[in-house]
């Protein structure tokens, strides 16, 4: 490493030219880096979604069995799991972390493309899932000035859907609320009859009618042409009165059976403060840059803003502006820590000039990584930013230690010149070398982690290990060099007495004699506080899995209603609370909602659920959001009727819980009966619990089906079979779809279906007409029972079992421990015969996670000690060092408890960090006692002068990486969700280590070395060292 300095110092001109280099580059990067909110991860799961018209029985049987049997061998499966419910399956295959998804995805397309499907069912889907297939942008489009619906659904359909899916990077658009123009045929079930004809008579014709086709080519003179063939329906008059001919010859015209009319639907029903409203979710791919769509996005809505009068926009989420908060936060946070980090160090050296060369570190250090992103194919994102915001106040630690290292040579020596630079820089090279290579390697296990977690902080931690490395190379090149041409000549360096140790020190040497001289008294006190801190702190420290933000106010409220209740009913009832929510003020005696947006219908799928919505909100900055919900939610309950379900969220940052509760207990088994009641006895344990909420099972959320039981004697009688009667039944229920029609210049989706008055209850079912082979027509209550039961809305199965999922809501922060006292009480119940159980939600992914990291850390502290190892070349003083690492942990408690922070992953990458920053403090001491050593002073004087002369750079080190994460551990800026808790355990844990490390490690030094022959210790290639350094001063 000391060939770096000498080339350096050697060729100032080229360093310059490659810092100019650096900064450019840097610099052009932060332009063409990709910027998200999280990193572009593809999650361990391929999706594979099939939509089938049946009921969940059907579904998974006909659908969900056989494609689950097709995946189920596939190599690499982790958990395949499934959900049948009406008219669609999904089947999630979750698989080893050492497979790639986009990979799986073709093998899983190859199985199942040989499965043999029921007719009417869709091709299936399969897909991958990651933060990139969120939507980046969520806002209502909202009529205003009297605009009703179908002027906003014209403006949507010809002006605002087609210039989204214009956007540059643009996916996808979905859009909810927004109304199709339809064209309904309605049957008259009387009348068809009276006619003797079926609904596949009347579609038949129509479609006859309808048809527009090539027919061939003829030749005009040897100039050939096409022919197509065309029925002239260009008008809903022409098409109801179309000529349909009877069995018996005789002809009528279409409006005699059936009814045309031209509507306007939507599966929902969207409004926005009352006012009619298409919600728009908009997709980019995952080559987009988020911030430059949203930005073209914005600029669209504010052209539209003039040429569409009467259209407004309202802009619910846009991943940008989380983006923008957390790079302004980042960066507003990062210089700060930069700020008051040179504070600290002038304060210490007292010297402007060697301050600015110190600084010099930060930019370098975060340009370069910058630079590096890009070919890593790393983007700007809340973890890369967080990372460099950390990185701000451990890059100046290497350049600290040396600048001081200079510093003092100089002020000592007899003779300033480069030499002196030089000697400076070799003497603390191998330790800053050591202690950066030890940060370093403590990320290393993070590559292990697998899961969410682990793919979200992979690039964090290869942000910071560039920074830090970096900052190495900085601190043993730029330095030097600048101390060259700033410092040397320096006037304002005085000669200094190298036996005066200052007041500092001299309370310091006091201390570490007394230390030395009472080292069990000391190891008890140093004991005596980690034992308190872990009682005093853990038992009152809540448990977690991701931090969430405090200062949230966007929600959603989920809204669910007797399953017979219609969307006219549903949509009253959403105006009614509407208005109940309306009456809320904040603190001040202002309205708390800023906004309510009401998906009437919606359920976060394709499908509509007539009897449930869901309202979007935000409320003011003047509301308690946490004490609110609940009330909102006993309000709204007291307006719904029996039956009914009110579930009120706030939006929380990180990313989501794998089952998306906050606790989730699966119960698998073959008989459904014996799931049931197991499912009954963990609800009525878990209603023992004051902080559980919103109990629900997968079984419970049952629905009404209609069941045809055909007489198989009675059906025989009239040679009928039960595939002819299916066949029968289904043409009277069915719509059957014509497709997009155009009809007096406005294109109508068409279909044709039976008027819905003739088949809304058991005894009008009962009298459609089924024909016999012989030409006989009979009521279908002639040959078949008709009955309504009860179903389950969906069946869920996991590796092919069935299984009932009861979850809950925390209302509490210590999600972890209330989760392990109810898994405990649980584990209690006695369940029926053969019903296997299962902990999920939160409960699940702290335990999986948290699992991982404490195996990371330990993995860490085996790759220090071993890097130590190496560049020390015994095993000694590296065990020496590492006993440091539990005074940290006294200090990073304390300050999780003192703050309020959770025990979640992110501290517990603080606690991973700490491993690295802890030791590097340490690394400077012993390689200065093993210096000495060398030099011929024995164990306790090499300790005493090691802790005096390092004593400034350590408090410096620790002092500048403490107050510039300052900034971020009070978490006074938006985007810092990730980084408070880890700034957290770094300040408190670095503090105390700091403190306790110039002592206990001299302590632990002492006591491993005390019987060896120094000679021993003695390491090769020192000489020319010992020649040149300082002697140290006579100790008493």
């Amino acid at each position: 490493m000391i060939k770096l300095t000498e080339f350096s110092m050697k060729n100032v001109a080229a360093i310059f030219i490659l810092m100019l280099l650096l900064v450019v580059g840097g610099t052009y990067s932060t332009t063409t880096l990709k910027v998200e909110s999280f990193p572009d991860i593809t999650f361990p799961v391929v999706i594979v979604s099939t939509t089938y018209v049946a009921p969940p029985k059907d579904v998974l049987d006909e659908v969900t069995k056989p494609l689950e049997k097709a995946v189920a061998g596939l190599d690499g499966l982790k958990t395949l799991s499934s959900s049948s419910q009406d008219n669609y399956s999904q089947i999630i295959l979750e698989l080893e972390q050492d497979k790639k998804p986009e990979d799986v995805k073709k093998d899983v397309e190859s199985l199942i493309s040989n499965v043999k499907l029921p007719q009417g069912s869709e091709k299936p889907k399969v897909l991958t899932a990651g933060f990139a297939s969120e939507p980046v942008y969520y806002l209502a489009v909202y009529g205003d000035e009297g605009m009703n619906q179908a002027e906003l659904d014209n403006a949507y359909k010809d002006t605002i859907l087609p210039g989204f899916n214009g956007l540059k990077g643009v996916d996808h658009v979905d859009s909810v609320g927004n109304q199709d123009a339809v064209l309904t045929i309605k049957l008259d079930a009387p009348a068809i009859n009276n006619y003797g004809l079926t609904p596949a008579d009347v579609s038949g014709s129509i479609k006859a009618a309808l048809v527009s086709s090539p027919a061939g080519t003829v030749d005009f003179n040897g100039n050939q042409q096409m022919v197509r063939v065309k029925g002239e329906m260009d008008t809903i008059y022409n098409l109801d009165n179309l000529k349909i001919t009877t069995k018996t010859g005789d002809t009528l015209l279409l409006k005699q059976i059936a009814k045309v009319e031209a509507i306007s639907e939507s599966k929902f029903i969207a409004r926005l403060d009352d006012k009619p409203a298409i919600g728009v979710l908009l997709y980019k791919t995952k080559a987009a840059n988020a911030v430059e769509f949203a930005d073209s996005a914005d600029k669209l809505m504010t052209d539209w803003a003039q040429t569409l009068p009467g259209v407004k926009f309202h802009k619910i989420y846009n991943s940008a502006n989380d983006i923008k908060d957390s790079i302004h936060g980042m960066v507003q946070e990062g210089g700060l820590g930069a700020i008051l980090a040179s504070v600290m160090i002038l304060l210490f050296l007292r010297n402007i000039r060697m301050t600015l060369i110190v600084l010099v570190s930060i930019p370098l250090s975060i340009l370069v990584t910058l630079l590096v992103m890009g070919p890593l194919g790393i983007s700007l994102n809340i973890m890369t930013l967080g990372g460099m915001a950390i990185a701000v106040g451990r890059v100046v630690d290497d350049s600290i230690v040396v600048i001081e290292n200079i510093y003092s040579q100089l002020q000592v020596a007899q003779q300033r010149n480069e030499s002196v630079i030089r000697l400076a820089t070799k003497q603390v090279s191998s330790a800053i070398t050591s202690s950066t290579i030890t940060t370093v390697g403590v990320f290393g296990p993070i590559g292990f982690v697998s899961g969410v977690v682990g793919e979200v902080f992979r690039p964090f931690a290869i942000t910071l290990v560039v920074a830090l490395l970096s900052s190495l190379i900085v601190a043993l090149t730029v330095i030097p060099m600048l101390a060259k041409l700033m410092v040397l000549k320096s006037n304002k360096l005085t000669n200094h007495d190298e036996h005066h140790v200052g007041p500092m020190g001299e309370k310091y040497k006091k201390a570490i004699i007394w230390s030395l001289n009472n080292r069990i008294k000391t190891l008890l006190i140093a004991g005596v506080a980690l034992i308190l801190s872990i009682v005093i702190t853990v038992p009152n420290l809540a448990v977690a899995f991701m931090p969430n933000s405090e200062a949230v106010k966007q929600g959603a409220i989920e809204i669910k209603m007797p399953r017979e209740t219609s969307i006219e009913m549903m949509n009253e009832k959403s105006k009614e609370l509407e208005r109940e929510l309306k009456q809320h003020k904040d603190k001040l005696g202002n309205p708390a909602f800023k906004y309510i947006e009401s998906l009437v219908g919606y359920n976060q799928s394709s499908d509509r659920y007539a009897y449930r919505a869901m309202m979007f909100f935000e409320l003011t900055a003047d509301t308690d959001a946490t004490e609110a919900v609940k009330i909102y939610k006993e309000d709204m309950l007291k307006l719904m009727p029996p039956g009914s379900d009110v579930n009120v969220q706030l939006f929380t940052g990180g990313p989501p819980t794998s089952t998306g509760s906050d606790f989730a207990y699966s119960l698998k088994g073959d008989d459904q009966l014996y799931l049931q009641q197991a499912a009954k006895m963990v609800e009525e344990k878990l209603k023992e619990f004051p902080e559980i909420n919103d109990i629900k099972d997968s079984l419970s959320d049952s629905k009404t089906e209609v069941e045809i039981t055909v007489d198989q004697n009675k059906a025989r009688l009239y040679g009928l079979s039960s595939a002819q009667i299916l066949q029968s039944v289904s043409s009277w229920i069915a719509e059957e779809k014509l497709g997009d029609l155009k009809f007096n210049n406005v294109t109508y989706a068409t279909k044709v279906m039976l008027n819905p008055m003739y088949k809304n209850s058991v005894d009008k079912l009962g009298t459609f007409l089924v024909k016999t082979p012989t030409g006989q027509t009979i009521q279908l209550n002639e040959v078949a029972h008709i009955s309504q039961i009860d179903a389950p809305n969906s069946i869920s199965r996991e590796d092919e079992e069935q299984i009932v999922s009861v979850s809950a809501k925390i209302d509490s922060t210590d999600k972890g421990g209330v989760s392990q006292k109810i898994t405990a009480e649980l584990a209690k119940l006695e369940l029926p015969s053969g019903v296997s159980r299962e902990v999920k939600g939160v409960s699940d992914d702290i335990n999986r996670s948290f699992m991982q990291m404490f195996v990371a850390i330990f993995a860490s502290i085996f790759i220090v000690y071993i890097v130590m190892v190496i560049a020390f070349g015994n095993a000694r003083a590296p065990l020496a060092i590492l006993f440091s690492l539990p005074l940290a942990a006294i200090g990073g408690l304390l300050g999780l408890l003192i703050t309020g922070e959770s025990i979640n992953v992110t501290s517990l990458i603080g606690f991973l960090m700490l491993i690295g920053i802890v030791v590097t403090n340490a690394i400077v001491l012993v390689d200065r006692v093993q210096q000495l050593r060398e030099h011929g002073h024995s164990i306790r004087d090499a300790l005493i002068e090691a802790g005096i002369t390092r004593l400034r750079p350590i408090i410096m080190t620790a002092g500048a990486t403490i107050i510039a994460l300052l900034p971020l551990g009070l978490g006074l800026s938006k985007g810092t969700i990730i980084s408070k808790g880890l700034a957290v355990v770094v300040i408190g844990g670095l503090t105390t280590s700091t403190l306790l490390t110039l002592v206990i490690v001299p302590i632990m030094y002492e006591i491993l070395f005390k019987k060896r022959d120094r000679r021993w210790f003695k390491r090769k290639g020192k000489s020319s060292t010992i020649q040149t350094e300082q002697a140290p001063s006579a100790l008493q």
